[in-house]
């Protein structure tokens, strides 16, 4: 799953993982002619039933992180 916000793109790809989901999370964005990009971490004990649930969590840990940066 591929979302912009705030003018980044937030890039989720969820994997299985112990017959659950977990989500990686990468955060690009262009600033001042060039690409930023941040692989976020996610907890170890961030295993969700679906995918799509893992996918909607990795995108609002991507999300956050940059709320975070603007502040």
């Amino acid at each position: 799953m591929q979302r912009e916000y705030k003018g980044a793109q937030i890039e989720v790809s969820s994997y299985p993982s112990d017959q659950k989901w977990r989500p990686i999370v990468i955060v690009s964005r262009q600033t001042e002619g060039y690409v930023q990009i941040k692989n976020l971490r996610t907890p170890s004990d961030w295993l969700f039933d679906t995918e799509e649930t893992s996918d909607e969590k990795g995108y609002q840990l991507g999300a956050d992180w940059i709320d975070r940066q603007e502040q």
